[in-house]
Parts: structure tokens; sequence; C-alpha cells
């Protein structure tokens, strides 16, 4: 009987303890404000803002996609509308078109509009990867953001003190057959996009010509603060992407998707790199929703994509996730980090973003 209740209590005393520890981490998430830099809302429906208040986080949601002008104002209409009602909440970056590129006065209404989005509140511009690898010249060239009548649009941003966030390129998975890629999350995102998988496409410019032309732009443009969106394509190897940030002091980037991809590199190079480069580091999720999506189930996604991801960086438990095959580790950073990568580098490098 004796044996018994000392187990009894042994057991009871590792339940406390679990309870204790789980609440712990709970009020570590809640503990510190945190943004989620690059998410898409494309609905008028209030109740991801709701989501994003209880779990105390800011949203800044990103117009993408050049091909239409009619397509950036409805997402525009999206961002303007919440952005109204939850000024503190909700900050949003607007985007450019391409259509009418090589008219004589393309640039100049480019200008003309941009202007106009950040009067009515944008507070960055998007460059998707559809320049690079959809868009192309009267000569059938594609065309690249390193194309001279990028540059008085680039300048511009910069003298108005905006930052760009630029998705130019993809992963290097995106060159791979589908069996050869390093993450299920790209290969589960080609599978479904083959008009982007450019293996199947190798008459496409190629992985390294996709980075070069972003490195030239960064070089040509030194007072352009850019945010290179998931983690600047340099996904694979945070060695390669250190030398990005050791020689662009005004390039930083974001995490968004592809937080798997340090999952599958060593933990702690990863770990090293991110304290190394706190200051250039922004959480994201690429997460989004349209007007038309279940919202419940949306916000239950968001709120377990933040709870996951909060795990990964704050603790050092052994995980798993279907984006990656096998298990991980987490990499349990200092608080003063997490503060950094989670809310201090979006107010600075997003300067809209009031702290």
């Amino acid at each position: 009987m004796k044996k018994l209740l000392m187990c009894f209590c042994w057991a009871l005393s590792l339940a406390a303890g679990i309870f204790l520890q789980n609440c712990q981490q709970k009020l570590d998430f809640y503990s510190i404000p945190k943004i989620d830099a690059h998410v898409h809302i494309r609905t008028a429906d209030s109740a991801i803002i709701q989501q994003a208040i209880q779990d105390y986080f800011r949203l800044f949601t990103i117009a993408t996609r050049s091909a239409s002008q009619e397509n950036i104002d409805r997402q525009l209409h999206f961002s303007n509308i919440l952005n109204q009602r939850f000024p503190e909440t909700l900050f949003y970056a607007t985007t450019f078109s391409m259509e009418n590129w090589g008219q004589p006065d393309w640039q100049e209404k480019v200008i003309q509009r941009l202007k106009q989005d950040f009067q009515n509140g944008a507070i960055a511009v998007k460059v998707w990867k559809d320049i690079g690898m959809t868009f192309r010249d009267a000569d059938s060239n594609f065309i690249m953001i390193t194309h001279p009548s990028f540059a008085p649009i680039l300048d511009f941003i910069a003298s108005q003190k905006k930052p760009l966030v630029a998705h130019l390129g993809e992963p290097r998975n995106c060159w791979l057959p589908l069996d050869s890629m390093t993450v299920n999350n790209d290969r589960n995102y080609f599978a479904r996009h083959p008009e982007y998988h450019m293996y199947l496409h190798p008459d496409y410019p190629s992985y390294s010509d996709q980075i070069d032309a972003r490195d030239e732009m960064l070089a040509r443009h030194p007072n352009l603060r850019v945010i290179g969106a998931h983690l600047g394509s340099l996904e694979w190897n945070v060695d390669e992407l250190a030398k990005r940030l050791d020689k662009f002091p005004n390039f930083a980037v974001d995490m968004s998707a592809r937080i798997c991809h340090f999952q599958v590199q060593d933990r702690e190079k990863v770990r090293n790199f991110i304290i190394k480069y706190q200051d250039r580091l922004l959480y994201g999720t690429d997460d989004g929703v349209n007007e038309n999506d279940n919202m419940e189930k949306a916000c239950q996604q968001l709120h377990q994509t933040w709870l996951d991801d909060w795990d990964y960086f704050s603790t050092d438990k052994e995980m798993t996730s279907s984006k990656v095959n096998g298990y991980f580790k987490g990499l349990k950073l200092d608080i003063n980090v997490l503060r950094k990568i989670y809310y201090e580098n979006a107010v600075a490098w997003l300067p809209g973003i009031k702290k």
C-alpha cells in the first residue's frame, strides 16, 4: 500500500510538473508582443484579426501578383477596410502592376499609383516572383528586377523611406525533381503548381540567375531597404544567407514558409546563425485567408502554426512536422532574441508599424 501511495504521489508530482511547464510555455507565448510579418488577408471578415489580437499578434498583409491592377485593387480593398477598422493591428504592403509594360508613361504611372497607395496607408511595396519567372519583353526575354525600367521606381520607394519586400526567385528545390526536394512543404507546393516548378522548365532563368539579379539590385540601390521574403530564397543554407547579410547592410529577410528549411539543417549551425543575425530576421508564416474560406478553420490553423513555431524557437523539445521528414529539436532561443525576431525587427524594418 505504501509503495502504491508513493507511486501515486510521484505520478501526481510528475503531472503537476508537466502542467506547470506547459503553463510557463503558454505564458511565454502570450508574454511578448508579436508580429506576423508575412500574411495574405483577402477578406473583410475580422475573425482573423480577432485571433491575432487574442494571440498577442499584429499582422502585416502583403499584396502580390503583378499581372492585373484589378487584382491588386481587390487585395488593397480588403487591406484598407481592415487597416481602418484595426489601425493598431493590421498593416499592409502594396505592389505595382506590370500592365502596359514598355509604354513610355509606364514608370510615371506606377510611381503616381504608389504615391496614392502610400497616402492611403500602405507602408511597403512587394515585388513577386512573376518578375523574373513570368513576364517577358517584346523580344521574349524574361524581365528581371535588374531591368533599367525598374530603377526609377526603386529609387522612388527608397526616397519615400518605404521598404521593398522582395520575393524574387524560389527555393533551390524548385529546380530539382520532386523526389529530390529536401522538404515536403516545397514538394507539395510544386506538385500543385507545375507552372512554377522550374525543373520542368529548363528554358527559364536558373536559380543562380534569380539570386544574382536580386543581389545586383541590392548593390545598385544601397539606400533601398529590402526584406527578402522566404529567407531571401537562400533557405537551403544559412551560410549562403549569412554571406548576403554580411555584404548588404540594407538587407533583412523574413522566415515565412521557410522555417522548415531550418529544421532540416544542422541545429547548432542554425541556432548560431539566428543568434548572430538576430537583428536581420523577421518572423512570418505566409498563411492567408480568402473571403470564401471557412473562417473558424483558418483561425484555428493560423493559431496552431503560431504555437508550433513558438515551440520550435523557444524550447528544445523534440518535434515533428508534416513539412519535413523525421524528428528535429527546438532551438530554445533566449527571450531577448525571441523579442527581436517576433517583434522588434519588424518594427525596425517596417517603420510604418508603430512600436
